[in-house]
């Protein structure tokens, strides 16, 4: 189970909780630079208030230190400390003594450590830098910070008479109301800190619920456009007229314009569908109708004479050839309808069957037929096709050949054997076609003739590129006009030769 990192976390997490921090660390920062800044101020004032105090009670002690009354200097210097409390206003003396130049104490606060006559009791290194300092100190100074301690204040004030030292006074006060009072101002900074980033972040939940709410709708939208479904879904209010607002208006009208393309792509494609089964249905009318159009003519001869065995033995072979490609024509079509694939070898010797159908198609017109396909040419030769596609093809270029050529006319069929191909040419000596004509000649429905449908060289353009041939036609006007197709062969199966059998 993987940790969700910050990266994942929902908005709605995030922006209070982005909002409380910001809130709570400037309030904080803001607080402790106020706070240090006062601090600052009252050690200042506390410096101030020391250096003052200690030259006014060195003033008041100097003619008790001449005349060394150390009563009269230790009754100032006791009414000089308070140990039990201190006003606002008062400074916190903690120690102050009399000390003559040689740094005997001549009165002390508290004389029963620091007896009279004596040096100042436990001098430690830093006490004998103190007393070092003040013995050479010409005027009334503070103690630098490196020889007093972190929690007091000290001064010294030098004594002289007539320009010659008597005596120094040193006082320490205590720095800790001070301290105290920080640390005191500095849990009310954080607090107010805390108290205001719990406000902030209940005003931040609301705003992101404001914020956040539609965004998730619109990031729920649009996950499902992204799988399609547009119908279902719901328009996103928007709440405010900011840029959320806006997104959201944009979004609901993104929607339904998805949602009308869709509708129109469905209506579509039922038109697609139905114009589809439409051309399938002209289709097969027009391929069924080309052979009943040679079982026709075939009928009118047997009718116009009955009698004639040469005529009903000629003819009636033609009729069961063209209810054979009628029943093959439909079920190939039908077969594609259902996107079966029946693509089985032909072999190209089914042309020479073709031959007696497109005169019967001819008739009593007065179109000349050359005829060059010879069977032996196109022996072992196949092509992945089926054989009523193949007669499909050539019937319906024979067909419009000879309905172009009313007048009368030639028509050639041929068929060569190449490489890898092989090539059918039907040819005729009709009006030709114009670069117009020949550009749209095998779109659907698209025909020259008022008789025709458009649909015979849509439908032979059609399969020769299943196939994977190809169809060019060169034409001009007064020239006629000449189809090639093009149909790729199939590699020849070796058959296995049978051994001869041998004499017993």
């Amino acid at each position: 189970m993987t940790r969700a990192t910050p990266r994942h976390w929902s908005l709605m997490t995030k922006l209070p909780l982005t909002i409380t921090l910001m809130v709570f660390g400037s309030a904080l920062i803001m607080g402790l630079v106020v706070i240090e800044r006062d601090a600052s101020r009252q050690a200042a004032q506390l410096e101030s208030q020391t250096l003052a105090l200690a030259r006014a009670v060195a003033s008041a002690g100097q003619a008790a230190l001449l005349s060394r009354d150390t009563w009269a200097l230790y009754r100032t210097l006791d009414q000089l400390v308070d140990q039990k409390s201190f006003t606002p206003d008062d400074t916190p003396v903690v120690d102050a003594a009399f000390l003559d130049v040689e740094g005997i104490v001549l009165a002390h606060t508290d004389a029963a450590v620091h007896p009279i006559g004596l040096p100042l009791a436990d001098i430690d290194p830093l006490t004998i830098r103190q007393v070092a300092f003040a013995l050479g100190a010409s005027a009334a100074t503070l103690f630098p910070a490196e020889i007093r301690d972190p929690d007091t204040v000290h001064a010294v004030v030098p004594l002289r008479v007539d320009d010659t030292d008597v005596g120094f006074l040193l006082l320490r006060s205590s720095m800790q109301p001070m301290q105290v009072q920080v640390r005191r101002d500095a849990w009310l900074v954080l607090t107010f800190s805390l108290g205001l980033a719990l406000i902030t972040s209940t005003i931040g939940v609301l705003i992101s619920r404001r914020m956040v709410s539609p965004l998730r709708d619109l990031a729920e939208g649009l996950a499902a456009v992204s799988r399609g479904d547009h119908a279902p879904l719901r328009a996103v209010p928007p709440v405010d007229r900011d840029e959320i607002g806006q997104l959201a208006e944009r979004f609901n009208t993104m929607v339904q314009e998805l949602a009308r393309n869709k509708r129109l792509e469905q209506d579509l494609a039922n038109a697609e569908k139905l114009a589809g089964l439409g051309r399938f249905a002209a289709g097969l009318a027009h391929e069924v109708n080309n052979p009943l159009g040679g079982m026709k003519n075939c009928v009118n001869m047997l009718r116009r004479r009955p009698d004639d065995a040469e005529l009903v033995r000629k003819y009636l072979p033609l009729i069961d050839t063209g209810l054979d490609r009628i029943s093959a024509t439909i079920q190939a079509l039908l077969g594609e309808l259902r996107g079966e694939s029946r693509a089985t070898p032909c072999h190209m010797h089914c042309l020479t069957d073709l031959e007696a159908l497109i005169r019967a198609e001819i008739a009593e017109r007065p179109v000349s037929l050359e005829w060059q396909v010879e069977p032996g040419s196109l022996t072992g030769i196949t092509i992945r096709c089926t054989c009523p596609h193949v007669h499909q093809i050539v019937m319906n270029l024979a067909r419009n050949a000879v309905a172009v050529m009313p007048e009368g006319g030639a028509l050639r069929v041929s068929a060569k054997r190449m490489a890898r191909h092989i090539r059918i040419e039907v040819a005729d000596t009709g009006p030709g076609l114009d670069a117009a004509a020949q550009h749209r000649l095998f779109e659907p429905f698209y025909t020259t003739s008022r008789q025709g449908t458009g649909l015979g060289l849509w439908i032979t353009y059609t399969l020769i590129k299943r196939m994977g041939g190809s169809i060019v036609v060169d034409s001009a006007p007064g020239h006629g006009a000449r189809f090639t197709v093009t149909l790729p062969t199939e590699t020849p199966q070796l058959v296995p030769q049978k051994e001869p059998e041998r004499a017993a």
